[in-house]
Parts: C-alpha cells; sequence; structure tokens
C-alpha cells in the first residue's frame, strides 16, 4: 500500500479546506518547492498568519495528510508540492 492511500479523503479534505492551510498550499504549489524562509516570508506579507508556531502546525498537517513533503539541502529546509496538495489548483 503507498503512502497516499494511508491518508483518508477525509483528511484530505480538512487539509486543504482550511483558509490557512489553503495559501500555504498555493504557494508551495506556484513555486513546486520553496523555502521554508521564503514561505513565511510571503505569508507573513499577505497577513495570511503572523506566528510562526500557526506555521508550523499547520504545515505539520499538510505533511501527514501527504499535501507537501519538507525535504533538506545543504542544511535548509524546502516544501514541495505533492498530488495530495495539487488540489488547490481547482479553487
Amino acid at each position: 500500500m503507498t503512502d497516499q492511500r494511508k491518508v483518508s479523503h477525509s483528511q484530505t479534505l480538512k487539509a486543504v479546506n482550511h483558509p490557512i492551510r489553503r495559501e500555504i498550499l498555493r504557494f508551495v504549489n506556484e513555486a513546486n518547492k520553496i523555502s521554508k524562509e521564503d514561505l513565511l516570508y510571503k505569508l507573513k506579507l499577505e497577513k495570511v498568519l503572523e506566528k510562526e508556531d500557526a506555521f508550523n502546525y499547520n504545515m505539520d498537517f499538510l505533511i501527514q495528510a501527504l499535501c507537501v513533503k519538507k525535504v533538506e539541502e545543504q542544511g535548509k529546509f524546502y516544501f514541495e508540492i505533492l498530488p495530495g496538495g495539487k488540489v488547490i489548483e481547482s479553487f
């Protein structure tokens, strides 16, 4: 069984239907891969969120729902869109 099948449809819907998570997905989807710093900057600039704690909570939810993948390259964290997160394209 692939990881994607382990995530329930309701968990994916809960992930993508939240306004903050939807905006996070929009930015990650537009970039396809974005650093944590750049993503946080854009979210704060657009007044989507202000605190890193809120970002971490919502990003963890998206990672668990297999919408986004966190990767580390040369000591820097990036987020990449996964097929589950591409559903945002239909919003």
